[in-house]
């Protein structure tokens, strides 16, 4: 698993605000590779030892990366995760179904520093946008996030900086560290679920931002700890 630049975004940020106590990691990660006809990839995980070296794990599993028109994708689970954006289109639209299989997350750097795309439509199917899936998308400037997400992992719009306005479903269980760093842009985050918790999503360094969330939740407490707090 190659190093990626979020992670100095998010770095960045915690030390911006908080001078000490955040994870730093030295490199960069990039885009995960893929071919451009179905091939095994075999997936592997680094592990940080003490002497500050990374040593590769055993292999997890095989993977199986299918080039289709516009989508790099793979079967796994009964379910489709869409692992690169390879087409040119501005506006783009994930489909629903793959070969009959429902999508139902958006893979690991899928659509990482893509400054073409400005929109991008989810379906009602997908329950994870996984880690850095839009990061540096510096021209996006629409998403819906649909109300079947139930995970947001770390650093996954970092450095959006188009983005203006967002709704996080209910049905959303966690958003995790870095979400929203450096969305500069951002000025209106509404936040549904009265239970979702706060993870340092990045929010304290965006001055315009005003949350909005039901009136006794736990975005309300936290939000209103933070100032950016308004009644939904």
């Amino acid at each position: 698993m190659k190093k990626h630049i979020i992670f100095s975004l998010i770095a960045a940020s915690s030390v911006m605000l908080a001078g000490c106590g955040k994870k730093t990691v030295g490199d960069s990660k990039t885009a995960e590779e893929t071919s451009a006809a179905a091939t095994s990839e075999k997936v592997t995980e680094e592990e940080h030892i003490e002497d500050n070296t990374y040593v590769p794990l055993a292999t997890v599993r095989e993977r199986n990366i299918i080039s289709a028109e516009n989508f790099d994708y793979e079967i796994y689970n009964n379910g489709v995760t869409i692992t690169k954006y390879t087409g040119k289109d501005s506006n783009v639209e994930i489909p629903a179904e793959i070969d009959g299989v429902p999508v139902n997350e958006i893979g690991f750097y899928a659509f990482e520093a893509n400054s073409n795309v400005t929109s991008v439509t989810l379906p009602e199917s997908v329950m994870t946008i996984s880690e850095g899936a839009f990061s540096s998308c510096t021209a996006l400037a629409q998403i819906n996030l649909p109300s079947s997400l139930t995970l947001i992992e770390e650093g996954a719009f970092a450095g959006c900086t188009s983005i203006t306005e967002l709704t996080v479903p209910a049905g959303v269980q966690r958003i995790q560290e870095g979400t929203f760093v450096y969305c500069t842009g951002l000025k209106s985050l509404t936040v549904l679920s009265p239970e979702l918790k706060y993870e340092n999503w990045g929010l304290e360094s965006l001055p315009d931002l005003t949350v909005y969330a039901p009136e006794g939740s736990a975005a309300a407490e936290w939000a209103g700890a933070m100032g950016k707090y308004s009644v939904y």
